[in-house]
Order: C-alpha cells, then sequence, then structure tokens
C-alpha cells in the first residue's frame, strides 16, 4: 500500500530543517562592516582610493560579497555618505520628531539644541568625517547618483532644522525667515569643519559650536 502524494509531501515539508534563524542579522552585519571598510579607504585615500580592490583587502573579503550587498561602486559610496555623514544628525532628527509626536508640551528649544549640538558631537566631527567630507564634497558635483542623495538628506535635514528654528522664534514672539536662517547656519558648520581640517589652531570644536549658537540667537534668543 502506498502513501498518497498528499501525505508525502507533508512528511516531506516536516522533516525540512528550518531557515537560520540570524540570516537577516548577519547580513545586515556584513554590509556595515563593508560600509565602515569603504569609509576607511576614503577618509585615507581621498576618491582614488575608493577601489573595489582597496575595500577588498581592507576588509578582507573577496569582490563577491560586495557585489552581493551592493549594484556598484556608487551604490557603497552613497552609504557611506549616509553613514558617516549624516547618522547622528539624522538619529536627532527622529528623536525630535518622535519626541514631538509623543509630547506636545515639549520644549521646542530643547529640539533645536540637540540639533545643534549634534553636528559638533565627538563622534561627528572628527577627522575621519572631516576628510570624508573634502573627498566627496568634489564627487558630489560630477556623480549623478551621489548628487541625489545629498540633495535628499541635506534638503530632510535643513527642512528639520528649519521647523525648529520657527518653533522656537513663534514661542518668543520672534518673526525670522527660518528656512535661511537653516540654510546659512549648515554653510557655516561646513565652513568651520574645512577650517578645523586645513588647521586645528585656527578654530576648535567648541568654537565651531559657540560659533554656531550665536547665529542662532542673534534672531531666536538665547538657547543655551
Amino acid at each position: 500500500m502506498t502513501e498518497d502524494e498528499p501525505a508525502i509531501e507533508k512528511r516531506k515539508r516536516g522533516a525540512r530543517k528550518p531557515a537560520p534563524r540570524f540570516s537577516r542579522e548577519q547580513a545586515d552585519v556584513r554590509r556595515a562592516m563593508l560600509i565602515e571598510a569603504a569609509a576607511r579607504c576614503l577618509s585615507r585615500g581621498g576618491i582614488g582610493a575608493f577601489t573595489i580592490n582597496s575595500i577588498c583587502r581592507e576588509a578582507g573579503v573577496s569582490r563577491g560579497l560586495i557585489n552581493h550587498h551592493f549594484d556598484s561602486l556608487d551604490a557603497l559610496l552613497v552609504e557611506v555618505y549616509k553613514s558617516s555623514l549624516y547618522a547622528s544628525v539624522n538619529a536627532h532628527i527622529a528623536e525630535a520628531r518622535q519626541r514631538r509626536a509623543m509630547n506636545a508640551d515639549w520644549p521646542p528649544q530643547q529640539a533645536l539644541v540637540a540639533l545643534v549640538r549634534s553636528n559638533f558631537s565627538p563622534v561627528y566631527f572628527s577627522r575621519a568625517n572631516l576628510l570624508l567630507w573634502l573627498s566627496l564634497w568634489g564627487e558630489i558635483a560630477v556623480n549623478p547618483r551621489l548628487q541625489a542623495a545629498h540633495s535628499e538628506l541635506y534638503n530632510a535635514y535643513r527642512a528639520e532644522l528649519a521647523e525648529d528654528i520657527a518653533a522656537v522664534a513663534r514661542s518668543r514672539g520672534r518673526n525670522v525667515d527660518a528656512p535661511a536662517l537653516a540654510r546659512n547656519f549648515i554653510a557655516l558648520v561646513d565652513g568651520l569643519w574645512l577650517e578645523w581640517c586645513l588647521d586645528a589652531s585656527v578654530v576648535t570644536p567648541e568654537d565651531a559650536e559657540a560659533a554656531g549658537f550665536e547665529m542662532l540667537e542673534a534672531q531666536v534668543g538665547a538657547l543655551r
């Protein structure tokens, strides 16, 4: 007597090994490791060192692993840009939005101060990130994919900063051009970063943070 087909298939399915529980997590770890290795290559040797071979050597992996996680070098470059230069700021943006959603009474000044200081945290305001900036600024101008990522991230950051500036100004009865002030603040931070990278004796991170606050406080009042 033979078993019917559905019974056989049911038993086969039951005998199959369960899928690995941590495959997704492991893939995320490998992907993050590749992004970190690529960032180190870029910060040490500029865009000329951002090659498949250099990144493979730095990460100790084969070309196949990079090709598995990224469809091109440009895709990897975009991820380096996002993770190295916007991770800290984006974390504060997400936190500010969550706090506003959960607590309408959260003082707008706190959101603005946290966002300003995120630009100068030791993890973010670092020589490694500054060297990444120098490498990427020139590339943004000629790389459409990186340019699109920069535009998206910059506009989101500027919009959040402008919203926080406007909220503080409204709470104090002040009339300011929040989008313009946000743009000028970002330009000031970029310039101070560049000065520090070229000559650390010209400006310190503390000087840079103070200058950022002074620009905003001239229009919205004391923040610190």
